[in-house]
C-alpha cells in the first residue's frame, strides 16, 4: 500500500488540470441556469471524450514515448497543424484559469488589489517554480492540492445540498435556441478538460517513468488515469449541484468579473448554509484553481517544447527540449499579459471563448489519438480492445458532428 501513492501521478495531474474553469465556473453556471438538467450534458461529454484521454496515457505506457511521437510519424504537416490547433486553446487557457485563480485568492484573503496584476503574478510565480522544480515539483504540489480540494469540495457539496429542500424546482428544460446552444458548447468545451490534456498526460507518463527509473506499466497508467477521470466527473457534478442549490431559481444574476464571481459564490454559501462554510468553500476554490494553473502552465509548455523540437529541421545548438520548455514558459507569460489586456473587460466572454475553442479543437485531437492506438509499435497485449476502439470511433463522430453543428449556427 505504501507504494501506491508513489505510482499515482499523471492521472491526478490530469484531474488537477480539469477541475478549474470547467468545474468551478462553468459547471456552477450550468447549475445556476438550468439546474440539474445539465448533468446529462456533463455525463455524456465525459463519456464521449473518455477513450481519447485514456489513449494518451496508455500509449505512453505501452511504447515509452509520448503520443506526439506518433503524430510526428504521420508527417511534419500534421504535427504543425496539431501545434497550431493546440496553441489556439492553450494561449487563452492560461490567462483564463489564472484570472479565475486571482479572483478566488483575492476574495479568500479579503484584500483589494489590481486583479490583472495579481493574475500576472500568479502566472509568473507558477512559471518560475516549474522552471526550477519541473515534474517533481508539479506532481508533489498538485497531489497536495488535489487532496485538499477533493475533501473540501465534498464537504461544501454536502453543505450546499441542505439548501435543496426549500420547495424549488431543481431542473429546467433547455430550449432549442442559439443562446442555449452556445452556452452548452461553452460548458462542454472543457468538460472535463480540453482535449489537449490527452497529450499532457502522455508526456506526464513519460516524465513519471523517468522519475521512477522504470517504465510505467499499462495497468498502472490505466488505474491512475481512471481514478483521476472518475474524480473529475464526480467533482463536475458536485459543482453543478452547488450551482443548482445556491443560484438556480433564485433570480440571482451571475456577476461578470472573476473576483465578483468568487465573492458571490462564497457569500451565497454563507447565506444558505452558515458563516462556518465560508473558509471551506474559499480554500477549496483556491486549491482547485492553483492546481489547474500549475497543470496547464506545465502541460502546454511541455507540449510546445516537445513538438517544436520535432519540427525543427536542425536542433538548435545548446537549446534542447529542456531549454525550449523554459522558453515557452516565458512566452506563455508574455502572451497571457497581452490577452488579459485585450479581453480583461469581460470575464464571462473570456471564459466562454476559451472553452468554445476547446470544443472546436476536440474532434481533431480525438481523431489523431484514435488513429495511433492501432500502431504496431504498441504490443498486441497492450492495444485497446475492439469495444474501446468502437467507443472511440463513436466519440470522434459525435464530437465532429457537434463541432460542425456549432460552427453552422455560429457563422452560418
Amino acid at each position: 500500500m505504501n507504494a501506491l501513492p508513489r505510482k499515482l501521478g499523471p492521472g491526478l495531474l490530469f484531474a488537477a488540470s480539469a477541475v478549474g474553469v470547467s468545474h468551478l465556473v462553468q459547471s456552477t453556471r450550468a447549475g445556476a441556469e438550468f439546474g440539474l438538467t445539465m448533468a446529462v450534458l456533463i455525463v455524456v461529454t465525459c463519456l464521449v471524450k473518455y477513450p481519447a484521454f485514456r489513449f494518451g496515457a496508455e500509449y505512453a505506457a505501452a511504447t515509452g514515448e509520448p503520443i506526439v511521437e506518433a503524430y510526428a510519424r504521420s508527417g511534419r504537416g500534421l504535427l504543425a497543424f496539431f501545434l497550431l490547433a493546440l496553441a489556439v486553446e492553450g494561449l487563452v487557457a492560461i490567462p483564463a484559469v489564472s484570472l479565475v485563480t486571482a479572483g478566488m485568492t483575492l476574495n479568500l484573503l479579503g484584500v483589494e488589489a489590481d486583479e490583472m496584476l495579481v493574475t500576472m503574478m500568479i502566472v509568473a510565480i507558477t512559471s518560475l517554480a516549474l522552471a526550477l522544480g519541473r515534474y517533481r515539483l508539479l506532481e508533489r504540489t498538485s497531489k497536495l492540492f488535489v487532496v485538499i480540494f477533493a475533501v473540501l469540495t465534498l464537504v461544501a457539496t454536502v453543505a450546499a445540498a441542505t439548501a435543496l429542500g426549500d420547495g424549488r424546482a431543481l431542473a429546467a428544460p433547455i430550449g432549442a435556441t442559439r443562446d442555449n446552444l452556445f452556452f452548452s458548447v461553452a460548458v462542454a468545451g472543457w468538460m472535463p478538460v480540453g482535449m489537449g490534456a490527452s497529450v499532457f498526460i502522455s508526456l506526464w507518463v513519460c516524465a513519471k517513468s523517468e522519475w521512477l527509473g522504470r517504465r510505467v506499466t499499462v495497468p498502472e497508467a490505466r488505474f491512475d488515469f481512471n481514478l483521476g477521470y472518475a474524480g473529475t466527473a464526480a467533482l463536475a457534478l458536485c459543482f453543478l449541484l452547488m450551482g443548482t442549490a445556491l443560484l438556480f431559481g433564485r433570480d440571482v444574476e451571475v456577476t461578470s468579473s472573476s473576483a465578483g464571481f468568487a465573492g458571490q459564490l462564497v457569500t451565497l454559501f454563507a447565506e444558505a448554509v452558515g458563516p462556518w462554510v465560508r473558509p471551506i468553500i474559499g480554500l477549496a476554490a483556491v486549491a482547485v484553481m492553483l492546481s489547474t494553473v500549475l497543470a496547464v502552465v506545465d502541460g502546454f509548455a511541455r507540449v510546445y517544447a516537445n513538438v517544436s523540437r520535432r519540427l525543427l529541421a536542425r536542433p538548435l545548438p545548446g537549446f534542447g527540449e529542456e531549454r525550449l520548455y523554459v522558453a515557452f514558459l516565458v512566452v506563455q507569460s508574455a502572451v497571457a499579459l497581452v490577452l488579459l489586456l485585450w479581453l480583461f473587460a469581460s470575464f464571462g466572454v473570456f471564459i466562454d471563448f476559451a472553452t468554445t475553442a476547446g470544443f472546436v479543437i476536440a474532434p481533431v485531437i480525438a481523431f489523431l489519438n484514435h488513429r495511433v492506438v492501432g500502431s504496431e509499435r504498441i504490443p498486441a497485449a497492450d492495444r485497446p480492445p475492439a469495444w474501446l476502439r468502437a467507443w472511440s470511433a463513436a466519440g470522434v463522430a459525435v464530437l465532429t458532428a457537434a463541432s460542425v453543428l456549432y460552427l453552422y449556427f455560429r457563422f452560418g
